[in-house]
């Protein structure tokens, strides 16, 4: 069985594009926003590994990571985040929260997939 990677991504196609490369190693589910993909959880599904983007409308990525933090529930789930924005602040504040890895994007698929699979084992 393959591993569940949850994808939250605002943009539609980089959501779509990533979902379609990870796929080939990867069980993908995609999510708009944070608010989204809180409500995928709590239906119960417990992806292996998370994908973030780090803006989004309604619940950001810092936003998500934090409530994601305070559950008992999903506060072990690894996550990556990705980001548009070229700020070391912003790759310490997720340090902060816990993440597994971050990209800068554009980033190198290839490296995302090969980054997940570390992570999950």
């Amino acid at each position: 069985m393959n591993k569940k990677v949850l994808i939250i991504e605002d943009h539609d196609s980089l959501r779509y594009i990533i979902g379609a490369f990870l796929s080939k190693k990867f069980e993908v589910v995609g999510a708009r926003n944070g608010l989204e993909a809180m409500s995928w959880l709590s239906k119960g599904v417990m992806p292996d590994v998370i994908i973030s983007d780090a803006r989004m409308p309604e619940l950001d990525g810092a936003s998500f990571l934090s409530n994601l933090r305070c559950s008992g529930l999903f506060s072990k789930i690894p996550v990556v985040i990705i980001s548009g924005a070229d700020s070391s602040e912003e790759e310490q504040q997720f340090q902060k929260l816990g993440i597994s890895a971050y990209f800068r994007k554009p980033f190198n698929p290839v490296h995302l997939q090969d980054q997940l699979i570390q992570i999950v084992g």
